[in-house]
């Protein structure tokens, strides 16, 4: 479908533009003058329409979790059988859904994850992570990486590291948890290059271990969507889990982005060969069409958990629809081998990046795993300067007259690609639902060229350098 006739007038399309103004709070606020954001009002596979009829390409499977597309018959039936028979229990009842889904979880899982505590979303996963971890080493120390996100609750920003959520004025940090660098190999925190360096990213772990004893936890993405689109050298995680195992801390590896097929994997812990002691999932789990998350612990803490009990509950924690919901998600993984078709287009992309990256030295370079991909883009590839200028005013950065980034943003939603950049970076995350075919990702790499193109006219980017 090329596009579809508007659903609203304008009128009516305004109106709702203030009403989401008037009403919504916290909302982001576009830049005056700048194009309004599309009011979605329809999907279908790897595209959505917005009010107007105009048709957009999606290369974040909206924030990175609709993993199984828009309008997936399978799913939808499925949740209507549910709805017919239970939409809803009280978290302390039983349902069928809710059982089934632990139990389904059980047979995939890694090594020895075999029980699961059910939220609402990611956040609320991490946040039982920390405090399981927390309860079961009796210690409220935990390690994570700077610049990571985990959520927005107080201790997920506190883990998480990002400057921008642990900037607001007056929030409160919780000073027990210590932040090392990520493995950004692209731009080593230590000044370091691979394999020269000796992971000394890894070495500073161990280092930190050491000096903020007793630590309950180390917590990472096993590929840190916000820290760098960081893909770690292949040692990096058996040499964390070799520490964290010698020092008797617990590793929590937060799986909500990476978990569900995204890096080629059914869980990106399976690249690597290593078995956290506690995992959380979201997003890919119910593929967004209903909010679910789950925090898989391993047999001992699970028999911990027993004995002592877990003062922990939400109230649509294993919620019936949401658990039917990803029993048909999990069973469409499966039928459908998308864990393969993951692997094999999110290679395809890869490998037309680097054409791209070829013809346009703006690209600097490109790290993937699966369909995990960053774009890093430059000013000067030699000295890695970012794209974005150094010197910008507060209001000069969401200025796409001042700042590549801002254009090529809006650019990109303008000719109908949605694009996703890790915030404070130049790295574009393209993360598409992983049932995109070929012409859908030749047809959003071909607008993504184009804007790269028309950044490097923009701001006389050399083509070559």
């Amino acid at each position: 479908m090329s596009g579809l006739k508007a659903i609203f007038n304008e009128d009516e399309i305004e109106r709702l533009y203030a009403d989401e103004k008037a009403y919504c709070l916290g909302s982001p606020r576009d830049r005056p003058g700048a194009p309004q954001r599309p009011l979605v009002v329809r999907g279908e596979g790897a595209y959505f329409w917005d009010a107007r009829g105009k048709k957009y390409v999606d290369f974040t499977a909206q924030v990175f979790n609709v993993n199984v597309g828009m309008g997936n018959r399978k799913v939808i039936e499925a949740m209507k059988r549910q709805l017919d028979a239970l939409p809803y229990t009280n978290f302390r009842y039983l349902s069928l859904p809710k059982i089934e889904l632990a139990k389904r979880l059980a047979k995939i899982m890694p090594g020895d994850l075999c029980q699961t505590f059910f939220s609402s979303g990611g956040g609320d996963a991490n946040d039982s992570a920390i405090k399981i971890a927390q309860m079961y080493k009796a210690t409220p120390k935990l390690i994570g990486l700077w610049d990571a996100y985990h959520g927005a609750t107080y201790a997920t920003v506190s883990i998480g590291g990002s400057a921008s959520m642990r900037s607001v004025a007056g929030l409160s940090i919780f000073e027990e948890f210590k932040h090392i660098p990520a493995p950004y190999c692209y731009r080593c925190a230590f000044g370091r290059k691979y394999p020269e360096c000796g992971l000394q990213c890894v070495q500073f772990l161990e280092y930190t271990i050491a000096k903020e004893q007793p630590v309950a936890a180390f917590m990472a993405e096993p590929v840190s969507c916000y820290a760098g689109m960081a893909v770690p050298p292949k040692e990096y995680w058996p040499m964390v889990r070799r520490i964290c195992n010698e020092k008797g801390i617990l590793l929590i590896l937060d799986e909500v982005m990476t978990g569900f097929a995204r890096t080629g994997k059914m869980f990106a812990c399976e690249h690597w060969d290593i078995v956290p002691d506690i995992m959380t999932l979201a997003k890919g789990i119910t593929a967004g069409y209903a909010p679910l998350g789950a925090t898989v612990v391993t047999k001992r803490l699970a028999d911990y958990i027993a004995e002592r009990g877990f003062p922990h509950y939400y109230t649509y924690g294993g919620h019936a629809l949401a658990c039917a919901t990803a029993l048909a998600v999990i069973d469409y993984y499966t039928k459908e081998n998308v864990v393969e078709k993951a692997a094999k287009m999110g290679n395809y992309m890869t490998k037309e990046l680097h054409a791209m990256e070829e013809r346009h030295h703006v690209i600097g370079d490109i790290r993937a795993l699966g369909f995990m991909i960053g774009v890093e883009l430059v000013a000067n590839r030699q000295t890695k300067e970012p794209l974005e200028p150094k010197n910008l005013t507060k209001e000069q950065i969401g200025d796409p007259k001042y700042n590549p980034i801002a254009y090529l943003q809006e650019l990109a939603l303008d000719k109908g690609l949605a694009l996703a950049l890790a915030p404070g970076t130049c790295i574009i995350r393209l993360l598409p639902t992983l049932v995109i075919t070929k012409e859908q990702v030749d047809e959003g790499l071909k607008i993504l060229e184009d804007v790269i193109a028309a950044v490097e006219k923009r701001f006389n980017l050399p083509k070559k350098q």
